[in-house]
């Protein structure tokens, strides 16, 4: 009787055995998964349009700008932190770091942030550029390629940058001068007046007579770490009146710290919007390096919805 028994049990594990075998070769096969994954837009239109006239009515009316710099043209992305769609939606303007390589990612997700009426603009880095462009000709050629892919990708605008010429010969400084009227001249024609023009850094660079079509200026007071200098900074910029109060943003940038008055340690973003509202009221508040706020350990864009709420609290 053991030995039928046995000879069962045999046979039984080696058909158990052989089954097994089948059937972990065919979940090894790759299967198509059919997945019809609905956006929001798609799963209720109506309240998609409500939405999206909520946020157009807010960023027409008049509140604290929210302005970033993303750092876009990642080909092979590794979070959402390298998508422009995962930006916060309330979020004002957004300009490109690396307009020049614009990536099939970024086409894709442009005209979802114009659906929300998030201005999307094109960098002009003339301080990174400048020794490559010695003559009208070089900037001219330059320029026209940023244009160009404005036009192209149907773009809101132009951001700029330029570091003022303190010292040199006549020659030098009238030079320099020159480039940046230039720059402001071609880049204000080409936005004209549905477009915007913003320049970063000091406004020192832009002629005065330019300061009028500017839409607003981002202060590079990313680089500074204590409130004192902040306030001389402004005050600084501010005292001859050539720059409209609500027209200046100040920048600060994710993942650093700064100091207030009384020398407490505060995140950069959060403190920067508090001197916002007390130091003006000013414009509002430009991010940089936004997309590193996707490593943030409170996760996603916490800090930039954050500081939206905190300068503009019914958001």
């Amino acid at each position: 009787m053991k030995t039928i028994i046995n000879k069962l049990l045999t046979c039984g594990l080696l058909l158990a055995t052989f089954a097994l075998h089948t059937a972990c070769s065919d979940w090894n096969e790759p299967e198509a998964v059919d997945l019809n994954i609905n956006s929001a837009k798609e799963q209720n239109p109506e309240l998609w349009a409500r939405y999206i006239q909520v946020l157009r009515s807010y960023k027409q009316s008049k509140h604290f700008i929210t302005y970033a710099r993303f750092d876009n043209s990642t080909e092979n992305p590794v979070n959402e932190g390298s998508y422009l769609r995962s930006l916060p939606d309330s979020m004002d303007i957004v300009t490109l770091s690396h307009s020049d390589k614009i990536s099939d990612y970024d086409r894709r997700d442009i005209p979802l942030l114009q659906e929300k009426s998030t201005r999307i603009l094109y960098l002009v880095d003339f301080a990174a550029q400048a020794s490559n462009l010695a003559d009208a000709g070089a900037l001219n050629n330059w320029l026209d390629k940023a244009i160009t892919a404005v036009a192209d990708l149907n773009l809101d605008g132009f951001a700029f940058t330029g570091i003022p010429l303190y010292g040199g010969t006549d020659a030098e400084l009238a030079a320099h001068k020159e480039k940046s009227r230039l720059i402001v001249s071609r880049l204000s024609a080409a936005a004209g007046q549905d477009k915007l023009l913003i320049f970063e850094g000091d406004p020192a660079f832009v002629d005065a007579a330019d300061q009028t079509k500017l839409s607003y200026i981002v202060l590079g007071t990313d680089v500074i770490d204590n409130a004192t200098d902040l306030k001389l900074q402004v005050s600084l910029t501010l005292s001859d009146g050539s720059v409209p109060q609500d027209k200046l943003l100040l920048a600060a940038r994710i993942g650093k710290q700064m100091n207030d008055e009384v020398d407490v340690k505060f995140d950069a973003v959060t403190l920067m919007t508090d001197y916002v509202a007390s130091l003006g009221p000013l414009g509002g508040l430009a991010i940089y390096a936004i997309g590193d706020d996707y490593y943030h350990s409170l996760r996603n864009y916490a800090t930039t919805r954050s500081a939206i709420q905190l300068m503009n609290p019914a958001n």
